[in-house]
């Protein structure tokens, strides 16, 4: 603890020197200020009662600042008052952009700028086109055929891949980190297409995915966000689902527009377990529309999937049957909610 020591002022002590002159019985008194020596010792400023400001605790607030005057006078300030919080928007299915989700004005090669070239695709004689070389990076091209992946860290960006065959893109087993951006999968309203991509180790950002049967799949380590899936084709035996994975594991779905209002539409976003158990599978932040259930978990085969999170989504009332079906089993489902209405959407 310091102690405050009282502030010693030390005056001027003044010596008056009176001289007299005898002139015509006037007497002049002179003053001569002599300043005196300073005390030996003196207190340090910053020990002074009276200048001294006590130190603020850690964690209180700070003062409003002060400007000063046209007059000098220091003139207290205001803060301004904290802003409310945005109001969420509704129907947002109708201005996706808007509300922030993507749509075909941010996803795909087109918003990209890029000028598109056939240079360099050179497709089987089944219309393959076969990417062996591992960190190969495919940017700004047309490829009218579908892609298989056979090498690790390979990237696709700002092109356009059109397939009309069962796998626009597929990753083949044991080949890791394909990255896929700013692309446009077109199936040409084929509905043979089995998978828009498939199947492990992939990551897709900014992906506009069309005109196809079925959206991507996926098994394990596969990520995609702020992508478009939409508009899949119909036809009189689909069964038709957006997202779709028959045993996965490390899976993120976030922030992506996923609509199947396709006329055979099972489930915008389907989680199973017919061909492997299921681990770790987050649908966070989309926006979700159609389907018989926009959410369907389902134990078929290899136990019920485990460690699912369905969380913050925004859920379009468009579904024929209801917007969960969890079936035998639980998972966590929480902050989701209504497009029209913003009203919760629990999942039991």
């Amino acid at each position: 603890m310091v102690e405050l020591l009282p502030n010693r002022r030390h005056r001027p002590r003044t010596i008056i020197t009176v001289i007299s002159i005898v002139a015509v019985g006037t007497t002049l008194v002179a003053c001569e200020p002599t300043a005196a020596p300073p005390a030996a010792t003196t207190a340090p400023t910053e020990w002074s009662s009276e200048s001294a400001q006590p130190l603020a605790p850690p964690n209180a607030p700070q003062s409003a600042t002060t400007a000063p005057s046209s007059n000098g006078t220091p003139k207290q300030t205001t803060p301004p008052p904290p802003q409310p919080p945005a109001q969420r928007k509704v129907n947002c299915i109708t201005s996706l952009r808007v509300c922030g989700f993507p749509d075909a004005s941010n996803t795909g090669w087109q918003p990209t700028g890029v000028k598109l070239t056939t240079a360099g695709v050179n497709l089987t004689s089944e219309a393959e086109f076969q990417i062996t070389e591992r960190g190969a990076v495919i940017d700004g091209k047309d490829i009218r055929g579908c892609v298989s992946i056979k090498a690790d860290n390979v990237k696709i960006k700002r092109s356009r891949i059109r397939c009309e065959s069962y796998f626009p893109i597929r990753i083949y087993e044991g080949f890791r980190n394909a990255v896929i951006e700013d692309t446009e999968i077109d199936g040409l309203n084929s509905a043979t297409t089995n998978a828009a991509v498939g199947f492990e180790y992939y990551t897709l950002r900014r992906v506009n995915i069309h005109s196809l049967g079925e959206g991507p799949h996926m098994g394990a380590d596969v990520v995609i966000e702020d992508s478009y899936v939409h508009d899949l084709a119909s036809c009189d035996i689909c069964h038709n689902d957006a997202i779709q994975s028959s045993g996965a594991r490390n899976v993120v779905l976030r922030h992506n527009t996923f609509i199947n209002d396709a006329m055979g539409k099972n489930a915008v976003v389907r989680i199973a377990t017919e061909q492997g158990d299921s681990h770790n599978f987050l649908v966070e932040d989309n926006l979700l529309a159609g389907g018989n259930f926009a959410v369907q978990v389902r134990s078929q085969g290899n136990g019920f999937p485990v460690g699912v999170r369905v969380l913050n989504n925004r859920i379009v009332p468009t579904w024929r049957f209801g917007p969960f079906d969890v079936t035998d089993g639980r998972i966590e489902a929480s902050g989701n909610f209504r497009d029209d209405t913003l009203a919760p959407l629990p999942a039991e």
